[in-house]
């Protein structure tokens, strides 16, 4: 389980803190990243959530470590990836105001638009 190890460092996340997320003792997060203990299926699970991974990366079954594998990326554009991948890697507060950000710039998408489209009245 060296892979729980990896991403928790790359998200800048401590053991304490996945520990508190999935309910366990630190002590139970280092004897996973040790492999003196595997988790259950479902800390497995929990603990792929709180990093945004996939179980199958955790296990090491899987070099990718984003969270969009499994999905069918090869149809996707590069920037939509790229922009989903960081959001899933976002905490919760952090992605709140990107949605807020991403609605403030389509709403002012929508009001341009509709500038644009609205006939012009001339005075006779």
């Amino acid at each position: 389980m060296n892979n729980i190890k990896k991403i928790r460092i790359k998200r800048k996340i401590t053991q304490v803190d996945l520990a508190n997320a999935i309910n366990v003792k630190q002590e139970t997060i280092s004897a996973y990243e040790s492999d003196k203990a595997l988790p259950s299926c479902e800390a497995l699970i929990k603990i792929a959530e709180y990093l945004n991974t996939s179980t199958d990366y955790l296990l090491g079954r899987i070099d990718d470590d984003s969270p969009l594998t499994g999905y069918n990326i090869k149809s996707m554009n590069p920037k939509t990836y790229k922009m989903l991948n960081n959001f899933l890697m976002l905490k919760d507060k952090e992605k709140d105001e990107c949605i807020w950000y991403s609605e403030a710039i389509r709403k002012r998408d929508l009001v341009e638009a509709e500038k644009e489209t609205v006939p012009v009245k001339h005075k006779n």
